[in-house]
């Protein structure tokens, strides 16, 4: 699991700022990608924790 601050960091070795929406969007942009023609998907986000690369089935 990981964070939108661990994310930025470790990606861009940036700080996170809260009030954007930029991991958000690169997310979004990874699922499309990843996920779009699957039934299993990989990337989930747990509501304000962060995000988790797992199979639904493993969830």
């Amino acid at each position: 699991m990981l964070s939108r601050n661990e994310i930025a960091e470790h990606v861009w070795n940036i700080r996170f700022d809260t009030g954007t929406d930029l991991i958000d969007v690169c997310i979004n942009s990874l699922r499309k990608k990843i996920d779009k023609d699957f039934p299993n998907k990989l990337i989930h986000t747990r509501k304000g924790i962060g995000f988790i690369k797992k199979e639904s089935h493993d969830l």
